[in-house]
C-alpha cells in the first residue's frame, strides 16, 4: 500500500499535500501585504494578489483556487476604497464640505475593510491548517475560473 501524505478529496481526487495548505493560505495574506506597501492605492492589493497567482500558476488546483478566491473578494472591496480615496482628494484639494452623507460612506467603508480584513485572517488560518474555505459570495465564480487541468506545461488555466 502507498503512503501518500496530505488530503485526497472524493469530489475531483486532488491530492493536497501539506506544503499547498501554507501557499494557498498565503495567497489571503498577499490583501495585508498590499495594505502595508500601498494603503493609499486599493489597486496595489489587487495587483500583489495578481502577482502571486501568477507566481503560483504551475500549482495544484487547490492553490489556484484559493489565490483566485482572494483576488476576487479584494476585487469586490477595490471600488468602495477607491471613491472613499477619490471622495477624499476632492475635498482635501477644493474648498468642498464634507457633509453628513461622506461621513456616513467613510464608516461604512472603515467598518467593510475591518471586516473583510478579519475574514481574511481567518481565512488564511482555516487554509493554513487543512480547511478548505468557501466564501458564499464568490466561491461559485471562483469554482468557474480555475481550472481543473494541469497546468505544469502551459501558463492559460
Amino acid at each position: 500500500m502507498e503512503y501518500t501524505e496530505g488530503n485526497i478529496t472524493t469530489q475531483d481526487e486532488t491530492i493536497v499535500y501539506p506544503h499547498e495548505h501554507e501557499q494557498a493560505g498565503n495567497a489571503y495574506l498577499m490583501a495585508i501585504v498590499g495594505l502595508i506597501a500601498g494603503l493609499p492605492l486599493p489597486i496595489v492589493n489587487f495587483i500583489a494578489s495578481l502577482i502571486y497567482y501568477f507566481s503560483n500558476l504551475k500549482s495544484s488546483y487547490y492553490v489556484r483556487w484559493h489565490c483566485i478566491q482572494a483576488m476576487l473578494a479584494q476585487l469586490i472591496i477595490m471600488p468602495f476604497n477607491s471613491v472613499a480615496i477619490g471622495w477624499t482628494l476632492r475635498l482635501v484639494f477644493t474648498d468642498d464640505e464634507p457633509g453628513w452623507y461622506y461621513g456616513f460612506y467613510i464608516f461604512g467603508v472603515i467598518l467593510l475593510n475591518i471586516c473583510e480584513f478579519v475574514a481574511v485572517m481567518i481565512t488564511a488560518s482555516k487554509v493554513k491548517k487543512g480547511e478548505n474555505v468557501r466564501w458564499a459570495a464568490i466561491a461559485g465564480i471562483t469554482d468557474a475560473l480555475c481550472s481543473k487541468r494541469n497546468t505544469n506545461n502551459n501558463y492559460l488555466t
